[in-house]
């Protein structure tokens, strides 16, 4: 089973890029890449209309079509998606609506706060299902400077429920 992880977050510094980096440490075949090789200017339709849809929505949606499960570790601003990644799954829906059809998704996400991003998470969980996913499993790890150090988890029961998702 090919995975492919990635955060969806466009920060250099993107704790949700450093989990997934570490996620695919706990498994076989996973392969991380970045969302910001597939930087697209913000939806629109006249964009679209005009220009079409960006060849790096294209080749972004072809990549995705390769994966059998996605591990997608969403951050959250203001309660909500960034506007980031709702702009990468606008882009990818108009390219191919059902576009994570038959894909198993493993949502995470991850805060500096208590929170751990759980609106994002749970907004990702309502709406990735819109384009085809099958969400197998979530987990919101709060505090992650806490939970988090030299590129692993080291609290014990974080790894251990990280571990029985992978």
């Amino acid at each position: 089973m090919k995975t492919i992880a990635f955060a969806g977050s466009n920060s250099s510094k993107s704790i949700n890029h450093q989990l997934v980096e570490y996620v695919s440490t706990l498994g076989k075949d996973i392969e991380v890449i970045k969302l910001t090789d597939y930087v697209s200017p913000i939806y629109s339709i006249d964009i679209e209309e005009n220009e079409g849809i960006p060849s790096n929505i294209q080749s972004l949606n072809e990549k995705l079509q390769t994966a059998d499960r996605l591990i997608i570790s969403v951050a959250e601003h203001n309660g909500n998606l960034t506007a980031f990644f709702k702009n990468m799954i606008d882009w990818l829906s108009r390219n191919n609506r059902e576009f994570l059809k038959d894909k198993e998704v493993i949502v995470l996400s991850s805060s500096p706060g208590q929170g751990g991003a759980a609106s994002a998470l749970q907004s990702a969980e309502k709406t990735l299902p819109y384009f085809g996913a099958k969400v197998t499993q979530t987990l919101s790890i709060g505090n992650f400077y806490k939970v988090f150090s030299d590129g692993k988890i080291i609290d014990a029961e974080i790894e251990k429920n990280i571990k029985a998702i992978v």
